[in-house]
């Protein structure tokens, strides 16, 4: 087994998990310390291997949501249907090792009944959450739960090869394994480390439960054809008729977590507006363990140590330190569509419709080509005239203000200048670096809202190779950014799971199934009503995607929504992008036509070689949605629908 080739997905995504406690601190990934001749069959050795193999757990991030349709990072291209993925043969040996080497612990007297069982519970979690990262992508895999060291003899049995399992077989492995670590973990963790619990083992579950019940009842909805190989092997195939049970899997375990596990939404009843709005910011500067499932720590007690964030995704004009240099800021870009997804209030606090009102016509779904470089359409619009930067921006959505950056925003005490273009009676300009400024009332009037590139934070530089500075879209992230001021060394932690997932979860498998609404308005309405929204809305299927784009935006939730749901291809499209599939942007231009300055806001493709309204550069086909099995010849594996 040692000489079997690592089989890696060509869609993952690395990052490193470090807590703040005990033996959980400063591995680094560090999997030498896996090794046979550091183990001592103790719990500080069983602790130090278990630590190591967190580190490769296929976790969302805190850039997550940078190549979809929410948000885009302004150094990248726009979309992708990549979400995270894992295989890794030699890592999956250590988790068996360590099951093994737990065994042998207990029955030389050196750990506890109890240990050995949270020793173990824990391995099936890590192995468990390997297999979720792998079948989602790659459709079924090896399953492999021994190390298989003793069957390895380097002669006839060198290659030791195990087939692919089908994928639902994959998927039955994944939640078992999910429920086996749940029935041995403990309730809490006393050690004050970020290790699962029994509480993480049946969120993950009901995650991946959702999953699979999404994929199966979805699959055809991106058909592969049963002349590829896997697809004819089942091996990359779901039949709609699997997903009942996968959805009762989700709702058991979500209903365990309600009903046992004493957790709750954090500010769940604000007293106001305002109050909602602080709850929500607050909420991801510190863990909050009344909504806290499971995640990472990046508090490693050290001065340095760092999410590194906040030096990355703060605005321009209220970065760290103006002096020192460093060039890369306001890389996290939203974009103007998922804007309009979060809802304004009326006046007594119910949900109107959220879609920005630019134009009188209100053809709203329009976007202009790439008008920075061409404009004369953009000037034939009747554009809805604002006073400022912010008005058209009141009365959003708690979670909209307290997590998105937006064009006139105070922010740090900062007002935060968003704007992309002047028009006066020479014509409309957009990102025009040769423009310097026009005059109205006795004021002058910039292209970027200000005269000194200090002072405004979005569109300059505009369709450059070093634009690495300014917003793209109109609009950056707020979420996770420590309102009192920027920090070079960010340490708040990264939700993974939080319980309003596992509600969310709960709401789409019920409603999914049509069963139990009055339980999925409950918990839909909750959450709205925790963004201060006194409403009530039905439990239908698009409102409850609808709240999870919205609340979980910004947490590696939106890839893994449009994958599971086979959303990501349109079967009106088959073999070309889907029109959504690009960078939008809401661009605040000041307008000087009638002798004094008002603001429009025109709708814009930013794609620097976008020249009309063609998406460019994504598509998804069918078989896109599983990933390349990497050295598949040479493990003797069925190569994935993609590679053949």
């Amino acid at each position: 087994m040692k000489k079997i080739l690592t089989l890696i997905t060509t869609i993952a995504l690395s990052f490193s998990f470090t807590a703040c406690e005990s033996l959980f601190d400063n591995l680094e990934g560090d999997k030498t310390k896996l090794s046979g001749d550091f183990l001592a069959e103790t719990e500080a050795g069983l602790s130090r291997m278990m630590a190591a193999l967190y580190q490769s757990l296929p976790m969302g991030s805190f850039e997550g949501d940078q190549s979809t349709d929410n948000a885009v990072n302004i150094t990248g291209t726009y979309m992708s249907n990549s979400v995270p993925s894992y295989w890794d043969y030699k890592t999956m040996r250590q988790v068996n090792n360590l099951i093994k080497i737990v065994e042998k612990s207990y029955e030389a007297g050196n750990i506890s009944e109890s240990l050995r069982d949270t020793y173990i519970g824990e391995a099936r979690f890590v192995r468990a959450y390997y297999y979720f990262g792998s079948v989602r992508t790659l459709g079924g895999v090896p399953i492999i739960t021994e190390p298989l060291d003793d069957k390895y003899d380097g002669g006839e049995n060198a290659g030791l090869y195990i087939p692919r399992s089908t994928e639902k077989e994959t998927w039955d492995f994944v939640l078992s394994e999910f429920q086996a670590a749940a029935d041995m973990l403990p309730k809490t963790r006393t050690d004050g480390t970020y290790r699962a619990n029994k509480w993480a083992a049946l969120a993950l579950k009901s995650r991946a439960a959702l999953y699979a019940a999404s994929v199966s009842k979805y699959w055809e909805n991106a058909k592969i054809e049963t002349s590829y190989q896997a697809v004819a092997q089942e091996l990359t195939y779901m039949k709609k008729e699997y997903a009942a049970d996968y959805y009762k899997q989700c709702i058991d375990a979500c209903e365990e977590i309600i009903n046992n596990g004493g957790f709750s939404l954090y500010n769940a009843e604000p007293t106001s507006l305002e109050d909602a709005i602080t709850g929500l910011t607050d909420l991801f500067l510190t863990k909050k363990d009344e909504e806290w499932i499971f995640g990472k720590s990046y508090n490693d007690g050290t001065p340095s140590a760092s999410n590194g964030f906040d030096w990355n995704n703060s605005p321009y004009q209220t970065r760290f330190d103006q002096a020192t240099g460093v060039w890369k800021w306001g890389l996290y870009n939203i974009n103007a569509e998922l804007v309009d997804q979060f809802d304004y209030y009326d006046a007594q606090y119910n949900a109107v419709n959220g879609t920005l009102a630019t134009r009188t016509d209100g053809k709203e779904k329009e976007w202009q080509a790439q008008v920075y470089a061409d404009s004369k359409n953009a000037e034939k619009i009747d554009y809805i005239p604002y006073k400022n930067l912010k008005e058209i921006f009141a009365n959003k959505d708690a979670r909209f203000q307290a997590w998105v950056i937006y064009p006139g925003v105070n922010f740090r005490g900062t007002d935060i200048i968003i704007q992309g273009g002047i028009w006066d009676d020479s014509g409309l300009k957009i990102c025009d670096s040769n423009q310097d400024y026009v005059e109205a009332g006795g004021k002058k009037y910039y292209m970027y809202g200000d005269k000194s590139a200090e002072n405004y934070s979005g569109f300059d530089q505009m369709g450059q190779a070093n634009n690495c500075s300014w917003y793209s879209t109109g609009f950056g992230i707020r979420k996770y950014l420590d309102p009192a001021g920027a920090k070079q060394y960010s340490t708040n932690p990264y939700y993974d799971i939080r319980y309003t997932e596992v509600l969310l979860n709960y709401c789409e498998a019920l409603v999914e199934t049509n069963q139990k609404l009055d339980e999925a308005k409950k918990y839909l309405n909750a959450i709205r009503r925790r963004a201060y929204f006194q409403d009530q809305v039905e439990p239908t299927l698009a409102n409850v995607l609808k709240e999870r784009r919205v609340e979980l935006a910004f947490e590696s939730d939106r890839a893994m929504t449009l994958h599971r749901r086979r959303e990501l291809y349109r079967p009106n499209h088959p073999n070309t992008s889907i029109e959504e599939a690009r960078r939008r942007a809401l661009i605040p231009v000041v307008d000087v036509r009638s002798g004094k300055a008002q603001y429009v806001f025109v709708r814009a493709n930013m794609y620097a070689d976008d020249t009309d309204k063609n998406a460019s550069g994504y598509q998804t086909l069918p078989i896109n949605y599983y990933g390349g099995i990497s050295n598949y010849s040479v493990n003797k594996l069925v190569p994935n629908p993609s590679q053949e």
